[in-house]
């Protein structure tokens, strides 16, 4: 049989530098959770506002349709050709990404 000579230290910790160490740790925890919650709070109200400030824009303005629009019927029609075109969809209409996981929500 063998015999071994290792003998494993005691690792003497105080119950106040254990409350001392956990509280820390729990700190360090809580900010991390902090800070990144913070960030998507931040996103959203950013979102909002944005939105609420296109909303009021749009609200000002004569001609709130696009299909109404000078500018754009003159751009359909020299150079794009005509709404729902090859080239318009390339370079007009975007594609959808679902991004309602950014905000937190699933």
């Amino acid at each position: 049989m063998a015999k071994y000579d290792y003998v494993e230290k005691a690792i003497k910790v105080s119950r106040r530098e254990f409350l001392g160490l956990a509280g820390a740790g729990a700190a360090l925890l809580w900010a991390g959770a902090y800070v990144t919650t913070d960030i998507f709070v931040d996103r959203t109200r950013y979102i909002k506002m944005r939105a609420a400030g296109m909303y009021k824009d749009d609200a000002k303005a004569k001609i709130r349709q696009s299909h109404n629009n000078p500018a754009v019927a003159e751009m359909y029609g020299n150079f794009a050709g005509k709404p729902l075109s090859p080239l318009a969809e390339e370079l007009f209409h975007t594609r959808y990404v679902n991004r309602t996981r950014l905000g937190g929500k699933s």
